[in-house]
């Protein structure tokens, strides 16, 4: 069973599962559907690159440090854990040859996203992308155990950002530390423009790590950045962060 589960109801059209206690999954508010992995041409390597993750580009500058003598792109990427990262890692190490793949892989400071944008996989963002978070809320404000509550973050966007991602965190009397970011995978467009998330609230002593929620006051907290979030890399910019609070209330009834 799942400890939580997200709705995010303002990014990309696909589901995620994060580990043994959460799941997410995303639809859409405005149109983002991402196009096959196939090439760079038009972004489409973005996404898939960017998965990679800090764990990804760890394997892959520490195989690196070890081994020496370098191969070909084929060599290097075939240290990934799964074909997937393997395609991707290939298909990106391809378009700007190895020797160029490595030197942007050793100067990322483990962040996807400058690595991604650096190897071409991703557009780079735009300088001149500019929003802010007018009000973060929850609806309702207060539930019992078990039920949904949606948390919604609303921003003014007054020049369209880049690929980002943002931040959302949940602490209060849990057993656990809750958090979770979401790829921005084609940025946010102008205007106004909301980012909300629905959390379904529920216990988990299934795992090796019993995860228990508490009634009391809860607060949540949302980042939205272009690129990575505290990334120090050209082009990263955070917009803000925001927190607002919501009750959970005892539920007798609650299984």
């Amino acid at each position: 069973m799942s400890v939580f589960a997200w709705a995010v109801l303002a990014i990309l059209p696909f589901s995620v599962t994060a580990g043994p206690v959460a799941r997410f999954e995303k639809g859409a508010s405005y149109e983002q559907t991402l196009p096959p992995m196939k090439d760079t041409a038009n972004g489409m390597l973005c996404s898939p690159c960017i998965s990679l993750g800090s764990q990804g580009i760890n394997i892959l500058v520490n195989y690196i440090v070890n081994a020496g003598v370098l191969g070909g792109c084929g060599e290097l990427c075939s240290h990934l854990t799964t074909k997937t990262e393997q395609e991707v890692c290939n298909l990106a190490c391809d378009v700007v040859g190895v020797n160029a793949f490595v030197k942007a892989l050793n100067h990322s400071d483990l962040d996807p996203f400058y690595l991604c944008e650096t190897v071409s996989a991703c557009p780079k963002p735009p300088d001149t992308a500019d929003a802010e978070i007018v009000e973060v809320k929850a609806t309702p404000s207060s539930i019992a155990k078990g039920d949904t509550i949606e948390l919604e973050c609303d921003m003014n966007v007054r020049n369209a950002t880049g690929i980002g991602e943002f931040r959302m965190s949940v602490t209060g009397p849990v057993t656990v530390s809750i958090s979770q970011s979401f790829v921005l995978a084609k940025g946010v467009p102008e205007g106004q423009q909301a980012l909300s998330v629905k959390l379904t609230v529920a216990d988990d002593t299934s795992g090796d790590e019993p995860v228990t929620w508490q009634p009391g006051t809860y607060i949540f907290e949302f980042e939205v950045c272009q690129g990575e979030c505290g990334s120090k890399h050209p082009h990263s910019k955070v917009f803000g962060k925001s927190a607002g609070n919501f009750t959970l209330t005892d539920a007798s009834f609650y299984v």
